[in-house]
């Protein structure tokens, strides 16, 4: 399947991947010990878990709106998976630079700020976290077409003509006969915000694949500075 596809998904599809996601999933780590690095790589595995677990709690979500016919929290929540899933390219995209250039600060401060950070705190937090549009940007930049479904899924959030109107309301006439209820325009769920909930979900599986390729690289990195 091509992540940079318009074809629309289906539900089958969308449980498949899913389902790809869940099986990466751990109910636990055990200790740690001292030697050098290994704080960091448990920060690189615990992000890797967190953000899996994110990831399908949100889609599950999603999709089970989209079934039912519920465009709004559908494709909030599939803004939300698009948010994550750019992160996981971003962490990928930045953690190959510092494995090739043996950087292990850059790595461990890079992961601090995605499993710690806030922005909430002002200054007086130490880590910030990542700026969740400039990953949507570097995201694009791979597979084209993210940041305007992204601009699109955002509508949603707001009580405009995406989220409110064109949702919630069906008019007919010059004289605006209008009837009300959950999507009485019959919208199908495919092109409105499905497609894309599935097009996140086949990038956040290709990429957890790279990110488990990058663990002995991080592991050979921290020896190297220990």
């Amino acid at each position: 399947m091509d992540p940079s596809g318009s074809r629309n998904a289906t539900p089958s599809e969308v449980e498949e991947l899913l389902g790809r996601l869940r099986r990466e999933f751990v109910d636990h780590f055990e200790e740690i010990g001292t030697e050098a690095g290994t704080r960091s790589l448990r920060l690189f595995d615990v992000w890797r878990q967190v953000s899996l677990r994110r990831i399908v709690d949100l889609a599950e979500d999603a999709e089970s709106f989209f079934r039912d016919g519920r465009l709004v929290p559908g494709c909030t929540l599939t803004r939300s998976v698009v948010e994550t899933v750019a992160l996981h390219y971003t962490v990928w995209e930045k953690l190959t630079s510092h494995t090739e250039t043996v950087d292990f600060r850059g790595a461990h401060t890079l992961l601090m700020s995605v499993v710690f950070g806030r922005r909430d705190k002002g200054d007086d937090w130490p880590n910030k976290s990542v700026n969740v549009l400039t990953a949507i940007d570097h995201l694009d930049k791979q597979f084209p077409g993210f940041r305007s479904e992204y601009d699109r899924l955002s509508e949603y959030l707001h009580p405009g003509l995406a989220g409110g109107y064109g949702i919630y309301v069906r008019t007919e006439g010059a004289g605006l006969r209008s009837y009300f209820g959950q999507n009485p325009s019959g919208l199908a769920m495919g092109p409105w915000g499905r497609t894309e909930l599935e097009r996140a979900l086949l990038v956040a599986a290709t990429f957890n694949d790279l990110l488990k390729e990058m663990r002995p690289r991080l592991v050979a990195m921290m020896k190297h500075d220990g």
